[in-house]
């Protein structure tokens, strides 16, 4: 009986320290150090900067140089944790604690710490939804250091186990960040309709419900990309979500699949708002897009440039940019002003972006392709030009010069106004604020206005010239015509300055008249040199087009320009070989074999025919071209300059036989000609001999050392 009350005694005190450990744990070092995990995590995702123009990231990356500056906070959260651990280890928080451990070290970088204490929290404990949250940790852990195999092995475990309610959300999450890093959309989606529905109201869900709608979107699915942004709205999301989900739902929605004059005035209404100052960018981009759904794309372009010069986070520039890039080069075919704007879209696009490499390597070729182009379309218009007549010449070049010139005349002058206003909006900026200065306008006194003022002053001087400050200038100006001889006076009339500038435009019109007449191919050698020069730049432009931008429908039209142009023109059997790979690529068997048999047909013995029959064979002609250069070289070394002539020739000849397509045999065919003559030393058959080589090979480097040859036995 002694015996039962010791025990009893003893389990109630061990259950009264239970109890206290508990109560100590929980409510002094851990809660310290989970309120310390809780606001950082807070400062992490209020700190994080989304790119609206991109498909969000389910879990904000994380900014390492931020993260070095909380590592005192990390630490500290480790320290607390730590304490609950040490000094209360019987209690029921030791496992949260260790948690809160291996989170803080995830924080500051430390992985490997870290996942050796998510993998001892899942092997230790006896609680089912904390080893599941370890798991779920140790999967994030997997994934930020990139070791997806592994991420995957805790994410199917997870899977196979059922995660606990509790969890499912951060499990759902965790998984649809895996997906998301993968661009595997689909699942991403798939993911976050289970996530959705565990998490609470807010402005973590007000981002999820924006990103499953860009998803959606991605997937062609408008109506519930539409349903999703619309959700955005009912979860108190901050303004600038809250204007993104509206800016896409007026792109979504039924009104923007039949491009509605509604939506357009909508986006027109968010332009006029005082609040949308900083988002003009973004507002002027979508709807910009609503005029290229028209296929206005005049509208566009200027929409875009408003986009570009707006105010704005400076997200949107890249994909403003871009975009003015992409038009100008598929649509306008403008390639020198889409280089411009690919130059500023290369300056500010990130690297991560989707379709990066294929938007580098068309910018990586624009300044070739460019020069290309130009002179395709200079030997394209000079040859044109010299089939017209002397007076149609005359009129086209007035007609298509005057043009440009005044265009570019007009640009000038827009660039300068723009300058001016540029300047006088710095200076009113410099006197005082924006609003102060429109107050200042909208003043009923005209005098306290200086812009009003200095505006009437310039009115004044276009009308009446510079006069002197004097009583009665008027009656003064009839009595003399003379003004202050100080006084600045004005350069020219209007009058006066339009005709300056006709004869400026007119004297510009013919300077270039006269180059352009300079270059016109007027003989058959002159106009044979420009087709030359057109043939190998549309050459090199088609390559260009097929092999770095991938533009296979301008490749094709392109490699065909040539031919049609120059019938049997010395490349045309490589246009033939070009445009049977072009096709083989694009699964067009019928054209592939079409190609093929043109080329069998008119150069049978050609390399490109040997090509179609092995792809290897410039590989395996080049290694054969080595080693008959390599035994040429032997037999020269061993037995020609060791005057064993006889052996010379017959070694040549077999070299010959063997190795029947080298790339030397002019050499070997000149070195028999010389090994001959030094055997027999007949004057007739060496000149005979090399009658035939030069007749043969008409362009062998060897003709020169046979000449000069000749040349040193005649001094003797």
């Amino acid at each position: 009986m002694k015996n039962f009350w010791i025990i009893c005694l003893f389990l109630l005190l061990l259950t009264a320290c239970k109890h206290y450990h508990n109560i100590t744990a929980h409510y002094n070092a851990y809660f310290l150090a989970k309120e310390k995990m809780l606001e950082a995590e807070k400062r992490i995702f209020s700190s994080r900067k989304d790119n609206y123009n991109r498909i969000l990231y389910v879990i904000p990356l994380l900014d390492t140089n931020m993260l070095k500056g909380m590592k005192a906070d990390f630490d500290d959260c480790i320290k607390k944790a730590a304490y609950a651990i040490e000094r209360h280890e019987i209690s029921n928080w030791t496992d949260d604690s260790y948690l809160l451990v291996g989170k803080a070290r995830f924080y500051n970088r430390e992985f490997s710490d870290a996942i050796t204490t998510f993998k001892y929290i899942n092997g230790t404990s006896q609680d089912k939804i904390m080893q599941e949250k370890a798991l779920i940790e140790l999967m994030r852990t997997y994934i930020e250091i990139n070791q997806w195999n592994d991420a995957d092995v805790v994410k199917n475990y997870l899977r196979k186990i059922e995660v606990s309610p509790k969890n499912l959300e951060q499990y759902y999450l965790v998984q649809a960040h895996l997906y998301r890093l993968r661009k595997d959309y689909e699942r991403t989606a798939k993911s976050l309709e289970l996530a959705i529905p565990e998490m609470k109201k807010g402005e973590k869900k007000a981002r999820i419900l924006f990103l499953q709608g860009q998803l959606y979107q991605k997937l062609k699915n408008d109506k519930k990309a539409f349903e999703n942004y619309a959700k955005v709205l009912k979860n108190k999301p901050p303004y600038e979500l809250e204007l993104q989900a509206n800016l896409a739902m007026l792109l979504t929605g039924d009104s923007a699949k039949v491009f509605s004059a509604k939506t357009q005035r909508k986006l027109e209404k968010m332009v006029k708002d005082f609040k949308n100052q900083e988002f003009l960018d973004e507002i002027y981009y979508d709807l910009a897009m609503l005029e290229l759904k028209r296929n206005d794309l005049r509208k566009a372009v200027d929409l875009l440039k408003k986009s570009a010069q707006a105010k704005g986070s400076g997200g949107q520039k890249p994909y403003t940019f871009l975009r003015l890039a992409e038009i100008h080069f598929d649509k306008l075919r403008d390639y020198e002003t889409a280089k411009l704007y690919y130059d500023s879209t290369m300056a500010l696009l990130p690297k991560d972006e989707e379709g990066y490499e294929k938007i580098a390597k068309r910018y990586e070729v624009l300044d070739e392709f460019i020069k290309y182009l130009r002179i395709v379309q200079l030997e394209d218009s000079l040859q044109r030009m010299a089939k017209m007549s002397e007076n149609e010449l005359d009129s086209y070049l007035e007609a298509s010069i005057s043009r440009q010139v005044k265009a570019e005349k007009e640009l000038q002058k827009a660039r300068e106004k723009a300058q001016k206003q540029a300047e006088a909006e710095k200076e009113l900026l410099g006197k005082g604020t924006l609003q102060e200065e429109k107050s200042r306008q909208n003043s009923e006194w005209y005098f306290d206005n200086p812009t009003q003022v200095e505006a009437g002053k310039r009115e004044f001087r276009q009308k009446w010239g510079n006069r002197p400050l004097a009583d009665n200038w008027r009656i003064l100006s009839r009595i003399s015509n003379e003004v202050d001889e100080n006084a600045p006076k004005e350069a020219t009339t209007a009058r006066e300055q339009a005709i300056l500038e006709q004869e400026q435009i007119r004297e510009e019109v013919n300077n270039r008249k006269r180059a352009i007449k300079s270059q016109i191919p007027r003989t058959a050698e002159e106009l044979q040199k420009s087709l030359k020069r057109w043939e190998n730049a549309s050459l090199n432009l088609a390559k260009l087009y097929h092999f770095q931008l991938d533009e296979f429908a301008d490749a094709e039209k392109t490699y065909w320009s040539i031919p049609q142009r120059i019938p049997n023109s010395e490349i045309e059997a490589e246009v033939y070989y070009l445009l049977y790979l072009l096709y083989n690529q694009q699964k067009n068997t019928a054209k592939a074999q079409e190609m093929r048999n043109l080329i069998y047909q008119k150069y049978p013995n050609s390399v490109y025919a040997k090509l179609i029959e092995n792809p290897n064979y410039l590989a395996e002609s080049q290694a054969q071209n080595e080693a008959a250069q390599k035994e040429y070289a032997e037999i020269y070394q061993n037995l020609y300059e060791q005057r064993k002539y006889p052996e010379t020739i017959k070694a040549l000849e077999e070299l010959q036989k063997k190795y029947p397509e080298n790339s030397i045999p002019d050499k070997i065919e000149a070195l028999k000609i010389i090994a001959n003559a030094r055997i027999h030393k007949k004057q007739e058959k060496l000149a005979e001999d090399l009658e035939t080589f030069f007749r043969k090979y008409p362009d062998s480097k060897m003709i020169q050392y046979f000449k000069k040859l000749g040349e040193a036995r005649e001094t003797r």
